[in-house]
């Protein structure tokens, strides 16, 4: 598996691990320990430095400065699931930034060399021993997206008589 795919088991881990049921608590929690040490080794490689969050707090700033604001705050929009200030003063903003930007260009340079790097790290393979789960044990109330965000531990009986066809 990758380690962008055991990220994901971890992430998919943790939303089930309130659903109840001994032999599932003993396989989710079995597994998280299996995966916890290499979690935590890419979440420390992705966190940003001083500089960098200087410069995100600054920018963040900037945008509420220029944002169009009602009722006195800064007022926002989704856009890919991501919130961002609608700027008034397009041009006064840009201008802003870009002194910004130059300002911690080594910073935004790293980050993005930090980041590119971390992405070839998800790419990685790694061995890891998981401890599988029969799909008998599956709690009820789990969801579909839950289900699938864990799938690499759930293991389904096949039934001798229906020619190979999974039970």
């Amino acid at each position: 598996m990758t380690k962008q795919e055991l990220f994901n088991l971890f992430n998919g881990l943790q939303s089930v691990s309130n659903l109840s049921g001994a032999k599932w608590a003993y396989a989710v929690a079995k597994n998280m320990a299996k995966l916890r040490s290499e979690v935590e080794a890419l979440q420390k490689a992705y966190v940003a430095s001083e500089e960098f969050v200087a410069y995100e707090n600054q920018r963040l700033e900037l945008a509420q400065k220029y944002s169009v604001k009602e009722k006195g705050k800064p007022k926002t929009i989704k856009v890919g699931g991501v919130e961002e200030y609608i700027i008034g003063d397009r041009d006064r903003f840009n201008q802003e930034f870009k002194k910004l930007q130059k300002k911690h260009k080594k910073a935004v340079d790293e980050r993005k060399k930090q980041v590119d790097d971390f992405n070839e790290i998800l790419k990685e393979e790694v061995e890891i021993d998981l401890h599988m789960i029969d799909s008998d044990y599956i709690p009820e109330g789990i969801t579909p997206a839950q289900v699938s965000a864990i799938m690499l531990i759930i293991s389904e009986k096949l039934d001798n008589s229906s020619n190979g066809k999974v039970k």
